[in-house]
């Protein structure tokens, strides 16, 4: 079940699914997130929790930036991963945004498996759409790769 929240209480939650999804890169390449990086986002961004038997095992927050979407957040907990519960939170949220409209999603670039994913499910990297590049400050940072999708 998927359910909205908005309450920083969550911010810890936010913060130990992410640290725990985090865990997919070895030791010295990753850093633990505190619950302090979740406040502002819980408050300013539309955040969804994923349900299993009362166990709150995965998020995801997106925001409207001037003409567009972006997924600001989307984790679930390392042990409920491979479950299409990450499936289901992408699905979700596309499903709230304004047909015709575009989001986006900043990914790490040496996280091939959210690559990967995101481009199963229909994004695009953002360097094939002049469009942004030429109208909005979308700039990818070295570490990061930007994917968009169409909401037709």
């Amino acid at each position: 079940m998927i359910k909205p929240v908005d309450d920083c209480k969550y911010s810890s939650i936010f913060a130990t699914i992410y640290n725990s999804a985090n865990t997919l890169f070895p030791p010295d390449a990753r850093s633990e997130a505190g619950e302090e990086i979740f406040y502002r986002q819980l408050l300013e961004d539309n955040n969804f929790v994923y349900l299993s038997e009362n166990n709150i095992c995965g998020f995801v927050s997106y925001r409207r930036v001037i003409d567009y979407y972006e997924i600001t957040s989307l984790y679930v907990k390392r042990d409920y991963q491979k479950m299409k519960i990450g499936h289901e939170l992408l699905v979700f949220v596309e499903s709230q945004i304004d047909k015709g409209s575009y989001v986006i999603i900043k990914v790490l670039k040496n996280a091939c498996w959210a690559l990967d994913f995101y481009q199963k499910h229909g994004y695009k990297p953002l360097n094939t759409m002049k469009l942004f590049t030429d109208n909005f400050d979308l700039t990818e940072k070295s570490w990061e790769k930007i994917l968009y999708k169409n909401m037709k």
